[in-house]
């Protein structure tokens, strides 16, 4: 499984032209952004 992981993102990045660097910034705004949408959506 996290063979096929690693395949996948590999050829993602490379499809997008990404670098490992970009990738680890886009995992993270896509943490808040998610975060604050459960937040809004679920505390109150």
């Amino acid at each position: 499984m996290i063979d096929w992981h690693k395949r996948l993102l590999k050829q993602m990045m490379e499809q997008f032209n990404l670098n490992s660097y970009q990738v680890a910034w886009i995992s993270f705004l896509e943490g808040v952004l998610l975060t604050i949408i459960f937040y809004e959506f679920f505390v109150y």
